[in-house]
């Protein structure tokens, strides 16, 4: 054999595997605390393996929700974005359509600053909920959800200010889901020593994240799916959950049994959704 045969053969297997690995470009880290984003990214990874690809994933600087939905519907920077699911996003993006906590996004504990631990303490029906303010993203789903229950809600656009409007009391609380919270508020107890976290109050309302991909590239979303369905048969996407830094604690979920529970209608899901099917779905009581 000669050797150009050889050098032949080598480059084409190098750039076969090199076309095998396929960039996807999503979204950056909120901030330099975003401990969760973590979470998603090895789901995007896991797909791919069950898929037998590899990934390249490309991070884009962080912007506001409002604008990377913009952005992903036209298809541009970003390929792939995760964000709660409302009936509007589902009609004008394509979807992967399984909740990516199983739910538990929905379930809502407060990170709050230790004067107000008192109030909420006091809080166990709706009605007494209303009388507290609310941190909460200016364009987020959950925000929307709260109004419609008539919560008093102080909106912003930035993801960390939420947390410093917190720490200076300029609203009572800022409720983060219970995959969220507990990473948020370790990273950021050493400059903000008077932060709490309360999670004996829970609110919750049936809201799945998801991963969204613009409709013109809707292959990509199916690649995802099929992926994460292997996952979810082969007992692998259950041990993710379980074993990744900022959903284990979770675990067992028979601990948040003795919490107060506040439940409130999300009327913004898709007509037909079924939120109690236990293959994709977590319920905590």
């Amino acid at each position: 054999m000669n050797m150009r045969y050889l050098l032949c053969a080598f480059f084409l297997l190098y750039f076969n595997n090199v076309r095998a690995i396929e960039t996807i470009r999503t979204r950056g880290p909120q901030s330099e605390f975003d401990a969760s984003h973590s979470y998603f990214i090895g789901l995007i990874k896991l797909a791919y393996q069950k898929n037998n690809k590899e990934v390249n994933l490309v991070f884009s600087p962080y912007m506001a929700q409002k604008r990377a939905l913009s952005e992903l519907q036209a298809n541009r920077v970003l390929d792939i974005y995760w964000a709660g699911m409302d009936a509007a996003r589902t009609s004008q993006l394509s979807m992967v359509n399984i909740p990516l906590i199983k739910g538990l996004l929905g379930y809502r504990v407060f990170i709050t600053h230790q004067d107000n631990l008192k109030k909420l303490q006091q809080i166990s029906t709706l009605s007494e909920l209303k009388k507290v303010s609310l941190c909460q993203g200016s364009h987020w789903p959950d925000t929307d959800i709260m109004l419609a229950s008539g919560l008093n809600i102080l909106p912003n656009p930035i993801y960390e200010n939420m947390f410093t409007q917190t720490y200076f009391k300029r609203c009572d609380a800022f409720p983060r889901g219970i995959n969220e919270a507990m990473s948020e508020y370790q990273v950021r107890k050493v400059a903000m020593p008077e932060l709490a976290l309360y999670q004996k109050l829970i609110m919750h309302y049936p809201f799945p994240m998801q991963f969204f991909t613009s409709a013109k590239n809707h292959q990509l979303a199916l690649f995802i799916q099929s992926g994460l369905e292997k996952a979810i048969d082969d007992g692998s996407f259950d041990q993710y959950i379980k074993s990744h830094p900022t959903t284990k604690h979770l675990f067992p979920l028979e601990k948040w049994q003795d919490a107060r529970f506040i439940y409130l209608k999300n009327p913004f899901l898709p007509e037909g959704l079924n939120t109690k099917d236990p293959r994709y779905w977590i319920y905590l009581n």
